[in-house]
């Protein structure tokens, strides 16, 4: 069977935390150098678990490259403490993934960025029913634009299709940057980007985008909608990696260089 560009191995490397000598910088292994840009970038940002994401300096002292200025507030935040193992997924673009495992060898989530929700209990089931009568009506001009492309051997039997909750569903500002939020619905094998997001911040895309979850990157390739609309394929892969269902809810945080997007981090919020 072909490799999927899905299962390509993303680049990462891992260090063991000692504060005597990454208090205030972190090096980074000399093998790990084919991965990086050259020239190296100045700047480059760390995004934790819980997330943050902080913004270090990138240095090269002989040959070898070193997170600087703000690691100490990164290591600060995240309580890192003497033996701790971490994890750095790279993306390609300036942007690593950092992991913290404990000394009890467990996945631990540090420095949370915290969230406000607001629910009305007593409107719950008025918006629910609202929000069942819009999907219902609108289900007719979705299944019009199933992607030609689309190979049903592919999709996954277990899980309907995650798109956005369109009409009245506002998106989460969780750390600044532009968000949606998305649920589990009828076709899996595509995510599609709310218009009135895209429209709000101005925001474009190129063919490719970044799934980021816990687990680490994926890629997915744009589809074939009309102009005003924007969906990636691979999905399917990030709901079943993640066990999404029907009753959760799926934090969709676009990253971007310029309003235009490379990444979306992926966070599950269970119902």
């Amino acid at each position: 069977m072909a490799e999927n560009e899905d299962d390509v191995v993303i680049p990462r490397f891992f260090k063991v935390f000692f504060s005597e000598t990454a208090s205030e910088s972190m090096g980074i292994p000399m093998s790990f150098n084919e991965h990086l840009e050259d020239p190296l970038p100045q700047k480059a940002k760390l995004q934790g678990t819980g997330g943050g994401v902080w913004t270090v300096s990138f240095t090269k002292i002989r040959d070898c490259a070193y997170f600087t200025s703000g690691w100490s507030k990164f290591a600060e935040d995240h309580e890192l403490k003497d033996g701790e193992f971490l994890t750095f997924v790279y993306d390609g673009h300036h942007t690593f993934e950092v992991s913290v495992y404990g000394h009890c060898g467990c996945k631990e989530t540090r420095a949370v960025v915290e969230t406000v929700e607001i629910s009305d209990d007593d409107d719950s089931d008025e918006n629910e029913k609202e929000e069942d009568s819009s999907m219902d009506a609108d289900s007719d001009e979705e299944e019009e634009e199933v992607d030609p492309s689309f190979n049903a051997a592919d999709d996954d039997s277990l899980f309907g299709e995650v798109e956005d909750d369109a009409a009245g569903l506002s998106y989460m500002e969780v750390t600044g940057n532009p968000c949606f939020t998305t649920k589990l619905k009828q076709r899996t094998y595509e995510l599609l980007i709310p218009a009135n997001v895209i429209n709000e911040h101005g925001l474009t895309f190129g063919d490719k985008i970044k799934f980021i979850d816990a687990e680490g990157v994926m890629k997915g390739e744009r589809g074939k909608l009309a102009e005003d609309r924007v969906c990636f394929k691979g999905w399917n892969r990030i709901c079943r990696r993640n066990r999404v269902r029907e009753q959760d809810t799926v934090i969709c945080e676009m990253f971007h260089v310029r309003k235009k997007v490379h990444s979306v981090k992926i966070t599950v919020r269970r119902g």
